[in-house]
C-alpha cells in the first residue's frame, strides 16, 4: 500500500469482488481490533447484541446487527447469504438510514479510509459528490489534530486483518448511499430519512 503526502490518505484500489474477505467472527476473536475500531470510527462490536425488535425493514429483508455506536445508530448486514457478503446499511438514531458499503469487508476499507465519513454524509449538499470531497478536505485536517492515534491504529488493523484497498472512497460512499435499496421503517409507518443532509461545507464556520 502507498501512502500519499498526508498522514491519513493512502492510496487506494477499487475491487468489484474481494479473493479475500474479512470473516466477522475473526474480527469478534480479537479484542484489540474491536477495541480499535470502537475507539477510532465509532463502531462497536460489542454493541450487535443489543435488542433490535424497533427495526422493521422496507422492504422486507431478513438482517443481522454487525455493531452499534455511541449515539444509538447501528450496522446491519441485510439480504440472504453469507453475512460478510451482504450489503451493509447504516441506521442513525436521529432517524436517517441507508447502504454504506456493498459487504463488510468493503465498510472496513471505506472506515479506515475515511475514518470522518459521516460529516461526509452531513455536510454533502443533499448528495453532492463535489461537495462531498470538499467536505473531505476540511475533515482530515480534523482528524490530523483531533485523533493522533489513528495512523497506528489503523497500521495495527491492517496487519490483522485483510484489508483491501479502494481507489476513491469517497465516491463509493456516494455511490452506497445514492444506490439505497432498503431503509427502516419508524414505528408511526414513515419511512427513515436519506444519510444525504441538505448542509455543506461553507455552512461549518470552523472550515474556511
Amino acid at each position: 500500500m502507498k501512502q500519499a503526502d498526508s498522514p491519513w490518505l493512502f492510496t487506494y484500489r477499487t475491487e468489484a469482488w474481494f479473493s479475500i474477505m474479512i470473516i466477522l467472527a475473526d474480527m469478534q476473536k480479537s479484542q484489540a481490533v474491536m477495541d480499535e475500531l470502537a475507539s477510532q470510527c465509532d463502531v462497536d462490536l460489542g454493541r450487535a447484541a443489543r435488542d433490535s425488535s424497533w427495526i422493521t425493514l422496507q422492504p422486507e429483508n431478513p438482517f443481522m446487527v454487525l455493531a452499534g455506536e455511541s449515539s444509538g445508530g447501528v450496522f446491519l448486514a441485510y439480504g440472504d447469504g453469507e453475512v460478510e457478503r451482504r450489503p451493509v446499511l447504516y441506521v442513525t438514531s436521529g432517524g436517517q438510514a441507508g447502504c454504506i458499503a456493498s459487504n463488510l469487508t468493503e465498510l472496513i476499507a471505506m472506515m479506515l479510509a475515511l475514518p470522518y465519513w459521516r460529516d461526509l454524509l452531513k455536510f454533502s449538499d443533499g448528495g453532492n459528490l463535489q461537495e462531498m470531497r470538499r467536505t473531505a478536505r476540511f475533515s482530515e485536517q480534523d482528524y490530523v489534530e483531533e485523533y493522533v492515534e489513528l495512523p497506528a491504529a489503523r497500521k495495527r488493523i491492517f496487519d490483522t486483518l485483510p484489508v483491501p484497498v479502494i481507489a476513491d472512497p469517497v465516491k463509493l460512499l456516494h455511490d452506497c448511499v445514492r444506490a439505497t435499496d432498503c431503509t427502516v421503517v419508524a414505528g408511526d409507518g414513515w419511512p427513515y430519512e436519506s444519510l444525504f443532509h441538505h448542509v455543506k461545507s461553507s455552512d461549518n464556520p470552523g472550515w474556511t
